[in-house]
């Protein structure tokens, strides 16, 4: 079975400047809630992948403009994106990116991973049950939680880096393929040179 994580697109209207604990709390709750904030991209082909966003506008928004869509995404409380809280509560006017990144350690190290940890268990159950590769787009703290819940069952990651950006898809599968004959090791789906290639002729695996 197969995933395509993809982080969902940026909120409508970003804050930006400074703000005290009740105005970045307030923030944060509109972003959180808000839409998608506008994208150029080409529509794939997602007939074969079952859609799953969570429940809420920015989500569902950045899968129908990624994807050609015959019935609307699945939606899930599970995959709902952690609420960002304030470090500290004060009228000081900090600057957001210091507020944003605090809440990120606070999620970090607090209750809030793991019980991100615990909705993308339950979700990968769910889904895996099924047997239908899926991707799944999600904010980017749920996305973390479901990329550690993902290696933890086995499967192997490849894209979208330490931090994926607003619309980074990163590809989780199992036994995947390589061709343990040169120095890439090549996934035999996607051969780096020669000799990965001809593996996977060889075996009859058709090359992405």
């Amino acid at each position: 079975m197969k995933f395509i994580l993809i982080r969902q697109a940026p909120p409508e209207k970003p804050g930006r400047g400074r703000c005290d604990s009740a105005g970045f709390e307030k923030l944060a709750a509109a972003e959180r809630l808000g839409g998608a904030a506008p994208f150029e991209a080409r529509r794939g082909d997602a007939s074969r992948w079952r859609v799953v966003t969570g429940a809420g506008r920015r989500g569902r928004e950045t899968a129908e403009r990624l994807f050609t869509l015959s019935e609307p995404p699945e939606e899930t409380e599970l995959l709902a994106e952690a609420p960002l809280r304030p470090f500290r509560e004060t009228k000081r006017r900090l600057p957001l990116w210091l507020w944003r990144w605090m809440a990120v350690l606070l999620w970090f190290f607090g209750e809030g991973r793991n019980e991100a940890l615990n909705r993308a268990g339950r979700l990968l159950d769910s889904l895996e049950a099924k047997g239908r590769d899926c991707v799944i787009i999600a904010g980017g703290l749920t996305l973390a939680a479901l990329k550690t819940a993902l290696r933890r069952r086995g499967y192997e990651l490849e894209g979208g880096g330490l931090f994926p950006r607003p619309l980074d898809r990163v590809r989780a599968a199992k036994n995947v393929p390589r061709c343990g004959g040169c120095k890439h090791n090549c996934r035999l789906t996607e051969p780096k040179c020669h000799v990965g290639r001809s593996k996977a002729a060889e075996r009859g695996i058709p090359i992405q």
